[in-house]
């Protein structure tokens, strides 16, 4: 069916409650936590109540916007996985120094009204920006991600991240918005943050403190073929970082704040999925920006492709027709692929105006 603009509905806007997030099920296991799943606000790590519809006042703003993005990686073994444009912003330069990691970011930004929230998810300044393709990452050297040292991971991840500041500060800014770099993390164990607790396998984007978390034993729980693919650990925190650029550029808490009001939870997907897949277009993006520089050929961005199909939801828990958070392993994979293989302009990756069958 055609997207309903979320903006013509009547109500006023009300503060999102909590970014929900979905667990992957997978055939034949116990049963993961069922989406929606309610992260706690920072600080106290009390369940925030359940938005009241209508009740709240005009022009209410969320200051800090609580959300896990992207994947929620489960800590066991999935069975069934199977030239140069410039950017709208500077040309990133050789000489191009990242900031240092933002410990103190400012907060993020969030619409005034629904209308505002729809306005942003659908023509957001971000999508008028373009990226520089190619652009050197020559500093991010390959890792071996199943047997680095914790140390040794945490040093990757900081050149992780100046080499995606290095390809989306510039566009970012050139919108309008403000985008401190995320500090990011490795851990080996279940960590507490300002979203909750993180699972030992897991990686996401909290907006409660805007940072970025990566489990180190997450290669685990991909099958033994898919587990030494390069640029995997890349890949994954690129589909997060883009979650820092959508919480930056207020689209996420505009895709939030609509899929807590829609009136059911098939409806509430649809919105999650639209923030997923074009999650998984920006990191298509960055990698098409860098590749050349980090030596991946046509094999590698294929094996990267089929990463992106044993995401899918369906793949991961062995449904064919399940309707959940993320979308289905095609989709997933083609929303990758657009980042991938189209042009620099971040307008492909507008999700927010395409019909709901595209982001199944």
């Amino acid at each position: 069916g055609g997207y309903q603009q979320p903006g013509q509905q009547p109500g006023r806007f009300q503060q999102p409650a909590g970014y929900q997030q979905g667990g992957f099920q997978q055939q034949g296991r116990p049963q993961q936590p069922a989406y929606p799943q309610r992260y706690p606000q920072p600080g106290g790590f009390a369940p925030p109540p359940a938005p009241q519809r209508g009740r709240s006042p005009l022009g209410r703003v969320l200051v800090l916007l609580v959300a896990v993005c992207g994947l929620l990686l489960v800590g066991v073994v999935v069975a069934n996985m199977v030239n140069g444009t410039p950017g709208a912003g500077p040309r990133p330069a050789e000489t191009y120094t990242p900031p240092p990691p933002d410990m103190n970011p400012p907060a993020l930004p969030a619409p005034k009204t629904y209308g505002e929230a729809t306005e942003w998810l659908q023509n957001n300044p971000f999508y008028q920006q373009s990226i520089t393709v190619p652009t050197d990452c020559n500093d991010l050297q390959p890792v071996d991600a199943l047997n680095a040292t914790e140390d040794e991971l945490n040093a990757h991840l900081q050149d992780l991240t100046a080499c995606l500041m290095k390809v989306w500060q510039g566009p970012v800014e050139a919108a309008g918005f403000v985008m401190p770099r995320p500090p990011a993390t490795v851990y080996n164990q279940p960590i507490q943050t300002a979203c909750g607790k993180l699972d030992s396998v897991n990686a996401s984007y909290c907006g409660g403190d805007q940072r970025i978390y990566y489990a180190k034993p997450l290669p685990k729980i991909f099958p033994k073929e898919l587990q030494g693919q390069k640029f995997l650990m890349e890949m994954i925190l690129g589909h997060e970082f883009g979650h820092a650029i959508q919480a930056r550029t207020g689209i996420s808490i505009s895709s939030t704040a609509w899929e807590q009001r829609v009136a059911s939870k098939a409806e509430a997907n649809v919105f999650s999925r639209r923030l997923e897949v074009q999650a998984d277009c920006l990191a298509g993006m960055w990698i098409q920006a860098v590749a050349p520089s980090q030596g991946l050929g046509s094999s590698e961005l294929d094996g990267l492709r089929k990463i992106a199909y044993n995401l899918g939801d369906d793949v991961l828990s062995g449904k064919p027709n399940i309707d959940s958070g993320h979308g289905l392993g095609a989709t997933r994979q083609r929303w990758f692929d657009t980042g991938l293989s189209g042009g620099p302009g971040v307008a492909q990756c507008n999700t927010y105006t395409v019909p709901d069958g595209q982001v199944r």
